[in-house]
């Protein structure tokens, strides 16, 4: 048993507290295979990143604008089998208090909305999006930024990731990395940098104290 004891917690989106890998690498595939690219090749760069990153990264030109990414997202966010809680995300965000805790995503802020309503999970008082930031992840802004809204040193706070990515920019920001193993595998996060790597959150248990937050994993 791993006892971490912090001031706040930041949660990524999905694959973190919310099961959508399938419904995103389906219209991932869909789009690669429309552009006569390797679909499974692609799904290595997708988790993580910011939709229009990907698109500029791997798509022509005329993929590369907010509008054609807005709408790609759109198609996602429209389709929601197979969308659900991470076993032990609705038991994990309720355990704190409303100002203790933030979402951290690189979705667009309307997607990551939907799909949190969508997992019958609560939205947080702050929400870090793809929308609110000029660099994505891997890049530690969107994670300096969470821990900002909380009032927090993100040395001070828990990051909750499933994406390579991810991890990376919450070590370069600080942060105590605790990485789910639901997108991407166990050695690839300990690798980027993960503290600790879990299933999902039926191995978390997070107990708010008010000045301080302890998170005892069970390893």
């Amino acid at each position: 048993m791993v006892e971490i004891t912090a001031k706040a917690v930041l949660f990524d989106m999905d694959g973190t507290l919310v099961d959508t890998t399938q419904c995103v690498e389906r219209a991932w595939h869909a789009l690669a295979l429309s552009h006569n690219m390797d679909g499974d090749e692609l799904l290595k760069h997708v988790h993580g990143r910011p939709c229009l990153d990907t698109l500029k990264a791997h798509f022509p030109v005329s993929c590369h604008t907010p509008e054609y990414a807005h709408e790609f997202e759109l198609r996602i966010v429209n389709e929601t089998d197979g969308v659900h809680e991470v076993p032990g995300a609705l038991r994990a965000v309720q355990s704190l208090q409303r100002d203790k805790w933030a979402v951290v995503t690189a979705a667009s802020r309307m997607w990551a909305t939907m799909r949190m309503q969508q997992a019958g999970l609560p939205l947080p008082k702050w929400m870090v999006s793809s929308d609110d930031i000029t660099r994505g992840k891997p890049h530690p802004e969107a994670f300096e930024t969470g821990a900002r809204c909380l009032g927090c040193d993100p040395q001070n706070v828990v990051v909750f990731e499933d994406a390579v990515n991810g991890v990376v920019a919450a070590r370069a920001a600080g942060a105590t990395v605790v990485a789910l193993s639901t997108s991407t595998t166990a050695d690839a996060l300990l690798g980027a940098g993960a503290h600790y790597v879990i299933c999902d959150f039926t191995q978390v248990r997070i107990v708010d104290h008010g000045a301080d937050i302890v998170v005892v994993i069970s390893q």
